[in-house]
């Protein structure tokens, strides 16, 4: 073959692979994660209060004790009972501050994505977290806890090397310019979100932002394939979800209000406030178990992540959904992306509710 060809063979081919290739960046311990963390903390919301870690718990009570009638803190108490802000609205505010804690710029603004934050209350929570900042001098604590962070993102090195973001543009039928982002919040304790920056040029930060579920006798975290990996999967899989209800309202509505009209409370209690976000929620756990199936988690794990939808999480109809997603999988021919078998899927959403 000529070798100016075979050149221009290889030039293209490694184009081609920096198109498509999957961008996960390497996680971290974010500054802007911990920093509202703490600040919600001190405002005593429920969430951000559990006692785990017990070392990095002392470690925030001794540093910050004496900060929790800072006027933030007042003013933080005061919106989260006007505007509920609560579970993953602090960490869509963490998301798009810059490192000064400016509101990111040339995106879709924090209150387009989350109306529990407007602009109003944007407008004075960002210089009161400046000025606490400043009055905490939060920097020295981070770097203090430098190690630990260090030692956290060590632990969970070994479940990021397994991630495979390739099974999502499969499943879903789309490809992604996007990238993927891991961030371990020690002070989100047991809990995780997905949250999403949006660029007005059209590409987009994914992340998954991963609490702490278990941790040893020295109070430092513990990361492991179950449950951290299909968390993971989980929150990664949200953008390519989110909105496929939407699309489809009119066709889901009848179904959706049915169905949250039986599980209301429980639902509210995890902070799912309607039927089109417990649809998409539902939606994404059954994924998350289409995963688990297709990368060969052990069958007992398989049934015990569906068990906790269903009876922890209210989600009784999960079997079913789990079946549909893989009656679709075997149709790809027919349905090459999810969002095209939505039709589909609404229609078995109303056979289903018959039976409640």
């Amino acid at each position: 073959m000529n070798r100016i060809l075979v050149v221009i063979l290889v030039a293209f081919s490694f184009q081609t692979y920096a198109q498509e290739k999957v961008l996960l960046e390497k996680p971290s311990v974010d500054r802007r994660v911990e920093l509202l963390s703490i600040v919600f903390r001190l405002a005593e919301k429920q969430e951000y209060s559990d006692k785990f870690l017990k070392p990095y718990v002392g470690s925030i009570e001794q540093y910050f004790g004496k900060y929790k009638n800072h006027e933030l803190i007042q003013f933080t108490k005061s919106i989260m009972n006007e505007h509920g802000i609560a579970f993953d609205g602090p960490m869509w505010m963490a998301l798009h501050l810059d490192d000064n804690l400016n509101l990111l710029v040339d995106v879709k603004d924090v209150w387009q994505h989350d109306p529990r934050w407007t602009k109003e209350n944007v407008d004075k929570f960002i210089p009161l977290l400046k000025q606490f900042y400043k009055d905490t001098q939060f920097d020295e604590f981070f770097k203090d806890n430098a190690d630990l962070y260090a030692e956290a993102v060590k632990r969970f090195t070994l479940l990021y090397e397994q991630v495979d973001l390739n099974w999502l543009y499969s499943f879903y039928g789309e490809k992604s310019s996007d990238l993927f982002l891991i961030k371990i919040g020690l002070g989100v304790w047991n809990n995780c979100y997905g949250v999403n920056v949006d660029f007005n040029n059209g590409t987009r930060e994914v992340y998954a932002i991963m609490g702490v579920w278990s941790w040893d006798n020295a109070g430092l975290p513990v990361f492991s394939r179950i449950p951290d990996l299909p968390i993971v999967m989980h929150e990664f899989s949200h953008p390519f979800i989110d909105n496929l209800t939407e699309k489809n309202k009119e066709a889901f509505k009848e179904s959706g209000e049915k169905i949250y009209s039986v599980v209301k409370d429980v639902m509210d209690a995890e902070a799912y406030p309607s039927w089109e976000v417990i649809l998409d929620e539902a939606l994404t756990h059954a994924a998350t178990i289409k995963y688990m199936k297709d990368r060969n988690f052990a069958q007992s794990e398989i049934d015990n992540w569906m068990k906790w939808m269903k009876e922890g999480f209210g989600f009784f109809w999960m079997e079913e959904l789990v079946a549909e997603l893989e009656s679709y999988d075997n149709q790809r021919d027919k349905y090459p992306t999810l969002e095209s078998y939505m039709p589909k899927l609404a229609e078995a959403y109303k056979i289903w509710v018959e039976n409640i």
